[in-house]
């Protein structure tokens, strides 16, 4: 397994998201890379917004999942107070296929903490071994903020998101982007004949 690359492709996505990961790379060094494989304890690594949670054993799997299933009746406060206050949470599993009810719990989750603004996703690693954001067939994607939103629904005389086509919150791009329930992306499109395009699309 590619830990190097996997590290890297992470930092790239963070940055992408605009996090700040000086603290990510400070005790990035520190890591023997042997730690990621064993069972000794969950590997977490902290940015500005963000916790990333490597458990790639299925003992640490297991212990993740515990953690949270037990947590879920507190809407995941502690798990949240345990990894200094990040509301935004990342678990990378190993390759291992996840069982539907335990995808379903992860949405569970997820929802609890786009309830305080944040959001728990999960990779596996074969996901963290190229940056699709770079692949020259994907275009251009940019998150708009609200005012940026308002402004080209606005524009468009777009009366409510439900007008807008989809890009479904399991989408390659979208998990990449981190895009929660309701956020809108803009896409840059270009054509030799018409120029450059701009597609928008709503996360559901």
């Amino acid at each position: 397994m590619e830990i190097d690359i996997i590290l890297n492709n992470l930092k790239e996505m963070l940055l992408g998201r605009g996090d700040n990961i000086d603290e990510f790379e400070e005790h990035e060094v520190d890591i023997q890379r042997e730690e990621f494989y064993n069972d000794k304890g969950v590997i977490d690594f902290h940015t500005s917004n963000t916790t990333l949670i490597f458990a790639l054993t299925k003992k640490l799997r297991m212990t993740v999942l515990k953690e949270l299933k037990d947590d879920a009746k507190n809407e995941i406060t502690n798990i949240v107070s345990k990894y200094n206050d990040k509301i935004n949470i990342i678990i990378i599993f190993n390759n291992d296929t996840i069982s539907s009810p335990i995808v379903q719990q992860l949405h569970t989750y997820d929802k609890m903490l786009q309830k305080k603004g944040g959001t728990l996703q999960y990779f596996h690693v074969k996901n963290l071994l190229f940056n699709p954001t770079k692949h020259q067939l994907v275009p251009k994607h940019i998150k708009l903020n609200a005012e940026q939103t308002s402004q080209m629904m606005e524009k468009y005389l777009i009366k409510g998101k439900i007008q807008m086509p989809f890009i479904l919150h399991s989408d390659v791009i979208a998990k990449w982007m981190g895009l929660k329930q309701g956020d809108v992306v803009q896409i840059e499109r270009y054509n030799e004949n018409s120029g450059l395009s701009y597609y928008y699309r709503v996360c559901i």
